[in-house]
């Protein structure tokens, strides 16, 4: 089973900031009753990996750079998806 370290949006006050509450870039709210994005996070599910920043995009690329390092560690790198992939001709 892939591991998976889904991204969440969170308030100053700790509280999940809802997806359809919508942000700029800064992290300003768009919503009328949000008072903002204060910090992002991604949690892995390996249990041993974690990330809290201001920066949404800073968060993102740290997480897919983390989800790509169990595709290594579990041999499901670019060669051997496409040795899954292969169409065998019959």
């Amino acid at each position: 089973m892939p591991h998976r370290a889904p991204l969440t949006n969170h308030h100053a006050d700790d509280s999940v900031c809802p997806s359809e509450h919508k942000h700029t870039v800064t992290g300003k709210p768009r919503h009328p009753e949000c008072p903002g994005r204060s910090y992002s996070q991604a949690v892995c599910s390996c249990g041993t990996w974690e990330i809290k920043h201001p920066g949404k995009g800073y968060v993102n690329e740290c997480r897919r750079l983390h989800l790509a390092s169990h595709q290594e560690e579990d041999g499901l790198g670019p060669e051997v998806l496409r040795e899954l992939l292969r169409l065998n001709p019959q």
